[in-house]
């Protein structure tokens, strides 16, 4: 179950309660919690609890954790990263590389929970518009 792989990461990663509850902005409650399957874990929750601990969300989801990203993510990596440069192959001048991985980051994590939601597929055109803020 969810709550028992969340509680497997969190000590693989070496962190007391507290010490996750304070990465994670929750209180030692919410965490408790969490862990004991008393509380529901939202699709960007999951992600910053994957964040936190070392891990792929799709290993907590899949109840195995490891430290290191599942193939769905780092395919999903993958296409994130193709379209930020495609969109950015005619960039003059080009951004720096810090502005390059927070695109790619901000894109992973929200398609990441998308995914997670609704089981979508990636599609770029949905950060189109955020491409356009981040890069003016």
């Amino acid at each position: 179950m969810l709550h028992e792989t969340l509680k497997e990461a969190r000590l693989n990663a070496n962190l007391t309660m507290e010490e996750a509850g304070k990465r994670l902005d929750v209180s030692q409650s919410t965490l408790s919690r969490i862990e004991a399957g008393e509380t529901g874990v939202s699709s960007q929750r999951l992600v910053d609890l994957a964040s936190a601990y070392g891990v792929s969300p799709s290993a907590l989801l899949d109840g195995s954790v490891v430290r290191s990203m599942s193939e769905t993510d780092l395919d999903r990596m993958g296409m994130v990263i193709e379209f930020v440069e495609e969109t950015l192959a005619e960039k003059s001048p080009r951004p720096s590389p810090r502005q390059i991985k927070n695109a790619v980051v901000t894109i992973f994590k929200q398609e990441t929970a998308l995914s997670w939601d609704t089981g979508a597929t990636f599609d770029p055109t949905r950060y189109q518009d955020l491409m356009a803020l981040l890069f003016e």
